[in-house]
C-alpha cells in the first residue's frame, strides 16, 4: 500500500492512501493521519504542531524586525556623521578661502601694476540679473585694463575650466559699465600644482601664487595674456 506523509515541524504525520488515488467505495472513509512509527496521530497533536510551527515563524519575523531596525539605526548615525564632516569640511574649505583672498589682496593693494599693467582700484564685485549671477574675488581696473581674477586655496584644472568657461565669459553681460574695457583673466592659489598652472597658462590667464611671504607671479617675462 502506498503511503502519502506530510511534515509539519519536523514530524512525519502519514496518511494511508492516497486522497487522489481513492475509489468510489473509499470515498466515505476517513484516514487518520499516523505518527512516524505508525500510531494514529489526534487532530490536538496536529494542532499542536501549527501552533509550534506559527510560533517559530513569529519568532522568526520578531529577530527580522529587530535586525532591520537595528541596521537602520546604525545607517542614521552614519547619516549624521556624514552631515557632520560634510559641515566641518565646508567651514574648513571656507576658512582656507578666506584666508587666500586676503592674503592675494593685501599683496596687490600694495602694488600699483601687475605684470606690468598699471591698476588702481582693488575691489571685489558681485551681481545677480534676471538670468545671471557671479562674484569675482578680485578685480583690478584702471582706465582702459579690468584684471579679473578667481582665487583659491589650492588651485586645480577644474577651477581654471569652470573659471575661464562659466565666471569669465559671464563678466561683461553682468557689468556692462565694463563692456569697452580689456578684460584679462587671472587666477590665483596660495599652491599651484605644475597641471593647473600649465592649462591657466595655455588658455592665457595669468597665474598668482604664494612665495614666502609674498605674492609672486608665475608667468615668464614675455607671457602673451589673451583679451576678453
Amino acid at each position: 500500500m502506498r503511503l502519502n506523509a506530510w511534515k509539519v515541524s519536523g514530524k512525519f504525520v502519514i496518511f494511508t492512501k492516497n486522497p487522489r488515488l481513492m475509489g468510489k467505495k473509499d470515498k466515505n472513509n476517513a484516514n487518520e493521519p499516523l505518527s512516524d512509527y505508525g500510531e494514529p496521530v489526534s487532530f490536538n497533536e496536529v494542532w499542536k504542531m501549527f501552533r509550534e510551527t506559527d510560533k517559530m515563524f513569529k519568532e522568526t519575523d520578531r529577530l527580522l524586525t529587530e535586525k532591520f531596525q537595528e541596521t537602520a539605526k546604525r545607517m542614521q548615525e552614519t547619516d549624521r556623521k556624514i552631515d557632520r564632516l560634510a559641515k566641518l569640511y565646508g567651514g574648513v574649505s571656507d576658512n582656507s578661502k578666506d584666508v587666500a583672498e586676503e592674503f592675494f589682496r593685501r599683496g596687490l593693494e600694495s602694488r600699483t601694476a601687475l605684470f606690468g599693467i598699471e591698476y588702481t582700484e582693488v575691489d571685489h564685485l558681485a551681481r545677480t540679473s534676471k538670468k545671471l549671477q557671479g562674484e569675482y574675488d578680485i578685480v583690478l581696473h584702471n582706465g582702459e585694463y579690468v584684471i579679473v581674477i578667481e582665487v583659491k586655496y589650492k588651485l586645480h584644472p577644474d577651477d581654471v575650466l569652470d573659471f575661464i568657461n562659466r565666471k569669465l565669459v559671464g563678466f561683461k553681460p553682468l557689468f556692462p559699465e565694463y563692456a569697452s574695457k580689456r578684460i584679462i583673466g587671472a587666477v590665483a592659489g596660495m599652491s599651484v600644482p605644475s597641471d593647473s598652472y600649465e592649462l591657466a597658462a595655455k588658455l592665457g590667464l595669468l597665474v598668482l601664487t604664494q612665495s614666502g611671504d609674498n605674492m609672486a607671479v608665475m608667468n615668464p617675462e614675455g607671457f602673451q595674456w589673451k583679451e576678453l
